[in-house]
């Protein structure tokens, strides 16, 4: 009385071994269709992330090439002011000589449109309200040309590049004891 395999397959198919019987699991085309739309959004959501981790690092890498640029260009000019300060200098000294003043003039002039071309300009000093986000204070004087508070010399020449200053400018600053008039930078 032996069976034929087929038939123990199919006799055995509901038993897991100890006798009990197994429960098919089946899935309705609805239920099938509810895993797929919440594998499709997660897979929406996963997409949209990995688009979002994208947009972040490329911002960051632009802020970051851009900051490099900004400290390349910033040594580069920074290393190139102190002759613009002495040519200022140069200048004052030549006074007296015509030829030579007109000389230097256009040094200074070449120089100086050379800078702007790159966005560099002198920060405002002289005449203008102490600012201590553009200016550094050497010191205080009483002078009767302008009043508490603005600078009355420049010693430096202060630099910005767009928003970002380069070097600010070292300045002398109208004391308390001041009774010169309105600065240019001073509302009325």
């Amino acid at each position: 009385m032996s069976q034929d395999p087929q038939e123990e397959k199919a006799d055995g198919a509901g038993e897991n071994g100890n006798g009990a019987v197994e429960a098919e699991l089946v899935i309705t085309p609805e239920e099938r269709a509810e895993l797929a739309e919440a594998e499709k959004a997660e897979l929406k959501d996963k997409w949209l992330r990995a688009l979002a981790e994208l947009e972040n690092y490329k911002k960051r890498t632009r802020r970051e090439i851009d900051d490099n640029v900004f400290r390349a260009q910033q040594n580069l000019l920074n290393a190139f002011l102190p002759t613009v300060d002495n040519l200022g200098r140069a200048l004052e000294l030549a006074r007296g000589n015509e030829q030579l003043h007109k000389g230097i003039q256009m040094v200074v002039n070449d120089f100086m449109s050379a800078l702007g071309r790159f966005g560099v300009e002198p920060v405002p000093s002289v005449g203008h309200p102490f600012d201590p986000a553009i200016h550094e204070a050497l010191q205080q004087i009483d002078t009767p040309e302008f009043p508490p508070g603005v600078v009355a010399r420049e010693w430096e020449k202060g630099f910005r590049q767009g928003d970002r200053l380069l070097r600010p400018a070292r300045v002398v600053i109208a004391g308390p004891g001041s009774t010169g008039g309105k600065g240019e930078g001073q509302a009325s």
